[in-house]
């Protein structure tokens, strides 16, 4: 698809030290935008995976001559370090990129940027030319410095008082808002779910718009491929089919794998865990409520497809998830969903029809029985879910290029 008058757009992303569910879908929708806009991609730090799809596209990339990384540690929190070293760093930009091209000029021969927010993303926002429209994506208000999920221990134990924990971090939260306050000044917001966009209100008191995540629906075909090899995944990992549950995210308290611990003690399930992060302490959780956890080293995609497609359920206690592209990959592969009702899982998951919302005291265990029982139903009834709601990258791509067209058609 072509358009009469190709602009340039700029995506901004402050890193992928860190690669999540945000970083990869962004890389996801490239094609799709590309489509729409000329683009150049600037970030303070590149990984391997961005690097090979800017390539493959032909999208230029401008990063700094070295890479920003984010600051840890008790003093940084403190004196917002890692605000200010990206400052700088964005700033340093401006006359030498890695690449050569000094933001200053770059900004001169385009016609838009969009922001994706992440650690790093919004201080670049000072050194944008006002005669430049702005969209910001945001995938969720920074949880670190406006809510206390992230500083739980595994366990769900504070890993300091929660009292100082918030006053220690009460500069960076005043830059945080000041940026996002900026960025609702130079262009419109748009939060990754309905469910985002409430948390925006109730803690910048700024309205936005939603604008979904994809999924590329290519990674997920709906019948098992060459590479997927069930009977060596089954092998290696010593599985079962049907005998035990997949679950998905780095293994902090907010993603809930504790809790789920818990809800699977004496079940004979086993829980495959994929993302990263468990510790003696989840084993010996495990151990004391009789569930063998298996956490898995990073995989394929398709051994991920494997997994999925014959587990039992993909199950989910994670807190307050922003959007969770989990259920509607799940909904590919008929695995059944049995996740918390919290967060964007209620816009993904219709209770009862697609998976199971489940509230606190609530049976997983039976839940899980009923999801495997009704998995085919519940998974066509998911992926129809998924069209109605449309998270395919090219719709994303038309709603920014739509939203710039307003600033395009004033020219």
């Amino acid at each position: 698809m072509t358009h009469p008058q190709r602009k340039r757009l700029l995506i901004v992303k402050g890193s992928f030290e860190q690669f999540g569910g945000g970083e990869r879908d962004l890389i996801n929708n490239l094609e799709a935008w590309s489509k729409y806009f000329d683009l150049s991609f600037a970030t303070l730090h590149p990984n391997k995976e961005l690097i090979e799809k800017l390539n493959e596209l032909n999208i230029p990339l401008f990063s700094p001559v070295r890479d920003w990384s984010y600051s840890r540690g008790i003093f940084s929190e403190i004196f917002a370090k890692s605000s200010r070293t990206a400052s700088k760093k964005w700033y340093s930009m401006l006359s030498l990129t890695k690449q050569g091209i000094g933001l200053n000029t770059l900004f001169s021969n385009i016609d838009a940027v969009n922001i994706t927010t992440g650690m790093a993303s919004l201080e670049i926002l000072p050194l944008i030319p006002n005669n430049l429209p702005i969209h910001t994506h945001m995938l969720e208000p920074n949880r670190g410095l406006h809510s206390n999920d992230l500083h739980y221990d595994v366990d769900g134990t504070p890993k300091q008082n929660l009292k100082l924990t918030n006053f220690l971090l009460s500069k960076q939260r005043k830059i945080d808002k000041k940026l996002v306050v900026l960025a609702s000044e130079r262009g419109g917001i748009s939060g990754n779910s309905k469910n985002t966009c409430d948390r925006i209100n109730q803690v910048y008191g700024v309205k936005s718009n939603f604008l979904y995540p994809s999924i590329d629906t290519n990674l997920w075909p709906m019948k098992p491929t060459k590479d997927e090899d069930w009977e060596s995944v089954s092998e290696e990992f010593n599985l079962v089919k049907n005998e035990y549950v997949v679950t998905i995210g780095h293994a902090i308290f907010a993603k809930g794998l504790w809790k789920t611990i818990n809800k699977l003690s004496h079940s004979n399930l086993q829980i495959v865990q994929l993302g990263g992060g468990v510790n003696e302490k989840h084993k010996e959780h495990a151990k004391k409520n009789n569930v063998v956890l298996k956490a898995l080293p990073r995989v394929s995609q398709a051994t991920i497809r494997a997994l999925m497609r014959n587990a039992k359920a993909m199950v989910s206690n994670a807190i307050n998830e922003p959007f969770g592209l989990t259920p509607p990959e799940a909904y590919f592969v008929d695995c059944p969903v049995i996740v918390s009702n919290q967060g964007g899982f209620r816009e993904t998951v219709v209770d009862g029809q697609t998976g199971r919302l489940m509230n606190e005291g609530d049976d997983w265990i039976s839940a899980i029985d009923e999801g495997h029982k009704h998995r085919k139903e519940w998974s066509k009834a998911g992926r129809d879910h998924i069209k109605k709601i449309d998270l395919t990258p090219e719709t994303q791509a038309r709603k920014v290029f739509e939203y710039f067209t307003q600033y395009f058609e004033e020219e």
